[in-house]
């Protein structure tokens, strides 16, 4: 899906005297600061005071279906590699049913760009609904423990990575291609 770009329209709000103390206020920190916004100028607002604000932003919706639209509205408005989505899973908290895999690695990749902040130096943009964020997570300490980041040209000693992955819960089991002869491990959790 192709996006319009119009970020180059934020910078218009900054002369409104009502937004330079809403940008203040917020920079004061001092408690709960309250605005009345209409729904359609909610995206705007919201891309303006993270671009003029340059913080990590959580946006929490009340229905799942509203904090889609924003995050869509909100792409407009932004780089899409620094808004994101935290999707609610599948299941219901109560259900063991397995959730959808992508769903599953979105809340990941949503999960570690909150935990490389400091790394980064474009924090995250983060669109939810009140029923993503009532699922339990990983707490922080774990999550950081068990991250690891391979990149492309990286010295990485293979059976050192195996036994980390090992360690924390996954297990091997073994495949072949069906188009080829190469038989190998999959690590699964």
């Amino acid at each position: 899906m192709v996006h319009l770009n119009l970020t180059q329209l934020l910078h218009l709000i900054e002369e409104m005297p009502a937004y330079r103390q809403l940008v203040d206020k917020l920079r004061k920190q001092n408690g709960n600061i309250r605005a009345a916004v209409l729904d359609a100028a909610k995206p705007y607002l919201v891309a303006a005071l993270y671009q003029s604000l340059r913080l990590p932003m959580l946006v929490v919706t009340a229905q799942p279906e509203n904090g889609k639209k924003l995050y869509e509205q909100l792409l407009t408005w932004g780089s899409s590699s620094q808004i994101k989505l935290f999707p609610e899973p599948d299941a219901l908290p109560y259900q063991r049913a397995a959730s959808d895999t992508s769903t599953e690695q979105e809340r990941l990749q949503v999960l570690s760009s909150l935990a490389n902040i400091d790394r980064d130096q474009n924090a995250p943009l983060i669109v939810t609904s009140a029923p993503a964020l009532m699922q339990k997570t990983t707490p922080y300490r774990d999550f950081i423990s068990t991250c690891h980041t391979i990149k492309l040209g990286m010295d990485v000693e293979p059976f050192h990575l195996l036994r980390q992955w090992e360690a924390m819960g996954y297990r091997g089991e073994r495949f072949q291609y069906t188009w080829g002869l190469h038989v190998g491990s999959f690590i699964c959790r």
